[in-house]
């Protein structure tokens, strides 16, 4: 049995049960779709690189020793302002409320801060309150621990000269005495130093949080004047404007409770309404409100958070206008009965591919939502094809059974070659280094199957249902489209017949102008452009920025068996003072606004000056006694053996584009180990980068270089596709031809409107290849089929493009129509998209319109060329040329 039988087989058994087929169809979509809405999203960071790259990997380790992205809680004002009034105490109740650990005896605090509480979704909080305290409670028990020692060493040598002096014959009374002495000159030492050091730092009480001197001498730099806070806590006070909160949450929370985590943070620190329970018996107040300053809530999470909701509304309703679109396109460009349903098929396809993603354990990502566009354009094109087969059995007089026997046998085997040449050129992408463009790619192919199979069987069994009119239908042809459209297709068909050679070269031309021109377009990739501009977590992010200089946070980890090696932490420091001095951060006056990046917390800070040798004996007295809450951010143990395996060191970045941030993450790379003898790691250390920004960068620069390759990946797995049906060179590669060129068509159009490229449309280049490959294939089918029935060359192409081609404008207007409405949202990445696949749909039909017929006439080794031939290099290549 012969694939045109096995398909006709398939329609005709449809056709037999048709409502049985109808309903399976129905239920099985509908219920597919409903599943679907349930699909989680995920933004994760798997999403953008591999697992087992070394960058995920270290991310991961970062996210579960540390905790997740750093949000970020910025107090604005004057610096002096925020620290040394009543404001401390503000944002110390504010720390206490979002890490869940309000101030002990402090009263509870409603709202948000009790279901933090309950929710306990903070890791890791490092604030400038919680770090005054901290300094506060660690000086305490610094001192408390030296008096201890103190008093031990006085009791025992009070002790021991006790005991001598009786030994010498001193009686008790004197003896005593004289420990008595010994012990008091023990403490008066203590004393003597401590006060010492108190006349160094100006100190003369103990230090308390209500202790202006105490906190400018620990907060700011002396040395200059306005309130300048100290570069090395830069982290925490980025300038004499701001302070700010770190926040990570935990890496164990799943998607749902880290946006309603970040939601409490934002209700929180935002509330305006005020509290009885705030305001200490007096009247109402808001909870933490600041005296001439207020906060920005943002972050990578923040921001991430907020872009997804938009994106997701926005592409809900996008997509219901986009189907609202192609109806009404469908219903002026299709001239057949049921003209809606190639858009009913469409959306049943897409209903069950993401239902059975659901089934598998997906999730919904940037990418896979880019699918349902193009899988919708796909299988409409499918389901008009078949249905013009359909109308055109109807118009020889054939019913019900045998008129879907002898469509499916006739179409059949065409649109499924054009099937699989399309998933052959998806499936291409499963070499992309990207896991969102595998994934992307993988989609399409089960996608576009399922499309095709319900084309064949639903699509079948309702037309047999259709009341058939008296007269017979004539299908889609030529004679149904538009005044001018038709008279542009003939044009084009004439200039294709009678002068091949100059469409080839014109086209070629193009084409190498546009691949040359491409190289130059620009990407746009700074996340802040490609949203709208009134989201309000990028303004926020805005702020952030402006007011400090940074926005998010790039980690480098150190893993070790040895945390205490003198050699590591030397490196360390020295690793430190290299990055910030290679990226601007230097000089007397360093400031987060000017440089490229800022200092984070590390843990060679606690531990010595940078680059000076700490004793081994001296690092594990300091680990010992430094607080846990110092050590909490920088340093992290093995949860399977309990030791400390794992040092951070944390750089502020700012938001760049990502051939910038790319430059700046390969310069911090390029100092783990310069040149030059002993400035690397010692041995047994591993040092990795670590981050959001990191994954971003390290998957744009991949989709950038796997551009062009996965392209020409794409083009040789249709040929690949099509040899193996066809077993004929010429077949195979003439279809080819015209997606070949297109490439270069989109490439140059958008260098010539300037329409950018981003994340998004950056490669779609395998678009070009899928809707070129799907309408050159089913036209040359069909022109072959007619050439096959007698007809002459010329009387072939106008034939197939008569019937098949009208159908083939159908779909590609009723596609390109869908892509349009992406034009008008203010999301600027969906809008590029937009106008980028309708471009790439354009060429496509221009391709296939006017170079294909070029492109069969010069495969014709017996068809006299008349008109300008072509030149000697092209005709040399046209099959039968050496024969001749």
């Amino acid at each position: 049995m012969s694939a045109g039988e096995r398909f006709g087989a398939l329609a005709a058994g449809a056709v037999r049960h048709a409502r049985l087929v109808l309903a399976i169809s129905a239920l099985l979509a509908i219920t597919a779709g409903l599943a679907a809405t349930r699909l989680p999203t995920d933004a994760g960071a798997d999403t953008l690189v591999d697992r087992d790259s070394a960058s995920f990997q270290a991310s991961e380790l970062v996210r579960q020793r540390f905790g997740e992205d750093p949000v970020v809680v910025l107090a604005r004002g004057d610096l002096r302002t925020l620290l040394l009034t009543k404001n401390l105490g503000q944002l110390l109740r504010l720390e206490g409320c979002l890490a869940g650990d309000p101030p002990k005896k402090a009263k509870p605090i409603p709202g948000p801060c009790t279901e933090i509480a309950r929710l306990h979704p903070v890791e890791f909080l490092s604030g400038p309150a919680t770090f005054l305290n901290q300094a506060v409670i660690g000086i305490d028990q610094q001192l408390a621990r030296r008096f201890a020692a103190a008093r031990a060493r006085a009791r025992r040598l009070a002790l021991a000269v006790a005991g001598r002096a009786k030994r010498q014959g001193y009686s008790t009374a004197q003896a005593q005495a004289l420990g008595g002495r010994a012990a008091s000159g023990v403490m008066a030492d203590l004393e003597r130093r401590l006060f010492e050091t108190a006349s160094t730092y100006g100190i003369t009480s103990l230090p308390r949080l209500t202790d202006r001197n105490f906190i400018s001498k620990v907060v700011f730099d002396l040395r200059q004047t306005g309130g300048t806070p100290k570069a090395k806590l830069a982290y925490l006070f980025p300038n004499r404007d701001s302070a700010q909160i770190i926040i990570r949450l935990r890496p164990d929370l799943s998607d749902s409770e880290r946006h309603r985590a970040l939601a409490l943070i934002s209700d929180a620190v935002n509330e305006t309404t005020p509290r009885r329970a705030c305001a200490d018996g007096k009247r109402p107040a808001p909870c933490f409100a600041l005296d001439r300053g207020s906060y920005v809530v943002s972050g990578s999470p923040v921001v991430i958070d907020g872009l997804a909701g938009v994106l997701e509304d926005a592409l809900l309703v996008l997509f219901g206008a986009a189907v609202v679109v192609m109806a009404v396109t469908l219903l002026l460009v299709f001239r057949s009965r049921l003209r809606l349903l190639p858009l009913a098929v469409a959306l049943g396809a897409a209903g069950i591919t993401f239902g059975l993603l659901g089934v598998v354990g997906g999730s919904l990502t940037m990418a896979s939502i880019a699918v349902l566009p193009v899988l919708i354009g796909l299988a409409v094109d499918y389901a008009i094809q078949l249905q013009a087969r359909y109308d055109e059995a109807v118009g020889e007089g054939l019913r019900g059974v045998e008129a879907a026997r002898a469509a499916a046998a006739r179409g059949g085997p065409v649109i499924g070659t054009a099937c699989l040449a399309t998933a052959a050129g998806f499936a291409a992408l499963q070499l992309s280094p990207s896991p969102m463009v595998r994934g992307f790619g993988l989609m399409l192919v089960v996608g576009i199957a399922i499309a095709f199979a319900l084309a064949l069987t639903a699509g079948f069994a309702a037309l047999s249902l259709r009341r058939e009119r008296g007269r017979a239908d004539r299908g889609a042809t030529l004679e149904t489209v538009s005044a001018p459209l038709r008279r542009w297709g003939h044009s084009a068909l004439a200039v294709s017949i009678a002068s091949p050679g100059r469409v080839l070269v014109v086209g070629m031309a193009l084409a190498l102008c546009g691949w040359v021109a491409g190289t130059r377009t620009e990407t746009i990739s700074d996340v802040r452009q490609l949203v709208p501009q009134d989201l309000a977590q990028v303004r926020d992010l805005n702020r952030l920025q402006d007011t400090t200089g940074v926005s998010g946070e790039l980690d480098v980890s150190i893993q070790t068996a040895d945390i205490a090696d003198p050699a590591l932490l030397r490196w360390m420091g020295g690793f430190k003072a290299r990055v910030l001095d290679a990226n601007g951060f230097n000089g007397r006056f360093p400031s987060c606004r000017k440089a490229q990046i800022c200092p984070g917390p590390a843990l060679s800070d606690f531990l010595g000056p940078p680059g000076e040798s700490v004793p081994r004996a001296r690092i594990r007295s300091l680990l010992d006694q430094l607080p846990a809450y110092d050590l909490r951010g920088v340093l992290a143990r093995d949860p399977r053996t309990g030791k400390f395996d794992t040092a951070s060191i944390a750089f502020g970045i700012r938001a760049q584009s990502l051939d910038d941030q790319q430059a700046l993450i390969n310069r911090i790379r390029a100092e783990i180990d310069p040149p030059g003898a002993g400035n690397g790691p010692p041995p047994g250390a591993t040092v990795r980068l670590a981050g959001l920004p990191v994954l971003v960068a390290e998957s744009a620069t991949d989709l950038s270089a796997s551009r062009y390759w996965l392209t020409l990946a794409g083009i040789a797995a249709v040929a690949l596709a099509l040899l193996a049906v066809y077993r004929s060179a010429a077949r195979a590669l003439v279809p080819l031809v015209p997606i070949v060129l297109a490439t270069g068509w989109s490439s140059l159009i958008l260098a010539a409107t300037g329409i950018p490229l981003n994340p998004m449309s950056a490669a779609l280049g395998a678009l070009v290849i899928a809707i070129g490959t799907e309408f050159s294939v089913i036209l040359a089918a069909r022109y072959h089929e007619e050439r096959g029935g007698g007809s002459s060359l010329g009387e072939a192409l106008r034939r197939a493009y008569a019937r098949t081609g009208a159908a083939v404008m159908a779909s590609g207007v009723t596609a390109i129509a869908g892509f349009a409405a992406l034009i008008a949202t203010d999301i600027r990445m969906l809008r590029d998209f937009g106008f980028v696949t309708v471009i790439d749909l354009l060429v496509a039909l221009v391709g296939v319109m006017l170079v294909l017929p070029a492109a069969l006439v010069w495969a014709e080794a017996s068809f006299e060329v008349r008109g300008p031939s072509l030149p000697r290099w092209l005709a040399a290549l046209r099959p039968g040329a050496a024969r001749r």
